[in-house]
């Protein structure tokens, strides 16, 4: 049997803004060297908001687990939002300062310019890139392919239960609902644990969406998505430690309104018409149960991408966070939009 090519821990240094200001930002990544194949496809993913990279790792060790699958695949990048997981340590000092000056948070469009940043380094340099996005990063490829020349197109998009919204949007549509209680929310939860073990009880004993994740990437969330950290008793001197986000609930809170995910339906559709003359377009799994992008909303997205969108899956028995919930099934479906990507629509067809 094949072994798995393990990921390297790769630390990227991005020129990019944030705001109007230009500033140099850390990316941490995992980077799998899948095969020689100098054709062969490379993957990028990104993870949706308030996670982090390593929550594919279920995910891409069962797409990996193909044999077929890992021909066609050159190598795999897996990258955290400059002001989530690993990544967030790098970028603190930066990201306090601005604080500190009274500066804006990262928004969903200093993103998509950092993920222009990263396509543009040389390590994806002739590289035919597949870019695969769940959930709130979905908005930052559409963002970024509006400004983005050809030469950096990707070859293919693979959108998760994109959030995608549009200024017509109600504020009965599940989208504003759900997007302006986790405004709220991420300011109001709890954000200390006395350790990791305390974190974990927390995590799943409560009426949350972690008592439904797969249990490897909810062991990952514990890992990478919290950090230790100290303060000082002013009356002792002697430092206690704690266990907190790195997502702090100040940067995590804006992200989630709705003008964040808002787009205009031509530039939607400009996105698309350009990934589809760039290679193989743009494919779309949605979840099982309609808990944030309803039957109605899909259809809104499907007309505004103006029908290009190459083809559609749903993931039996997966709520909005497929790759937390259902991350097997989730491979499984990348192995098939992988093979069409590779060798065409009829491929699977003929599979069948």
């Amino acid at each position: 049997m094949s072994q798995f090519p393990a990921p390297e821990r790769h630390v990227l240094s991005l020129h990019t803004t944030l705001g109007s200001d230009p500033v140099e930002l850390k990316c941490s990544t995992l980077y799998y060297p899948v095969s020689c194949a100098k054709d062969g496809l490379t993957l990028v993913f990104t993870h949706g908001l308030a996670s982090h990279k390593e929550q594919y790792d279920p995910t891409i060790t069962r797409l990996l687990s193909h044999a077929q699958t890992r021909a066609t695949i050159r190598d795999i990048w897996v990258l955290d939002l400059p002001n989530h997981g690993q990544t967030a340590l790098l970028n603190r000092p930066v990201l306090d300062a601005r604080k500190a000056a009274g500066k804006a948070m990262c928004t969903t469009k200093d993103f998509a310019l950092y993920l222009r940043a990263f396509l543009s380094t040389p390590s994806l340099e002739s590289s035919t890139v597949v870019g695969i996005a769940h959930s709130g990063s979905c908005t930052l490829w559409i963002f970024a392919l509006t400004s983005m020349p050809p030469s950096l197109t990707p070859f293919a998009l693979i959108m998760v239960e994109p959030t995608l919204m549009f200024p017509s949007l109600t504020p009965t549509d599940p989208r504003s609902i759900h997007g302006a209680a986790n405004v709220r929310g991420s300011l109001a939860k709890r954000d200390r644990w006395t350790d990791r073990e305390a974190l974990t009880r927390w995590l799943v004993g409560g009426k949350g969406v972690w008592r439904k994740w797969d249990k490897r990437v909810l062991s990952g969330y514990v890992r990478h998505g919290f950090e230790e950290a100290n303060e000082s008793n002013l009356g002792t001197g002697k430092k206690k430690s704690y266990v907190t986000p790195t997502l702090r609930k100040d940067e995590e809170s804006p992200l989630y309104a709705c003008t964040s995910h808002t787009v205009e339906p031509e530039s939607l559709g400009r996105a698309c018409r350009a990934v589809e003359e760039a290679g193989r377009g743009v494919h779309v799994i949605w979840a099982d149960f309609e808990e944030f992008v309803s039957q109605a909303a899909r259809k809104e997205i499907l007309d505004a991408a103006e029908h290009r969108v190459v083809s559609q899956r749903t993931i039996k028995g997966a709520g909005h966070l497929i790759p937390q919930e259902k991350p097997d099934e989730f491979g499984e479906a990348l192995v098939e939009i992988l093979n069409e990507i590779a060798n065409g629509p009829e491929s699977t067809k003929a599979k069948m």
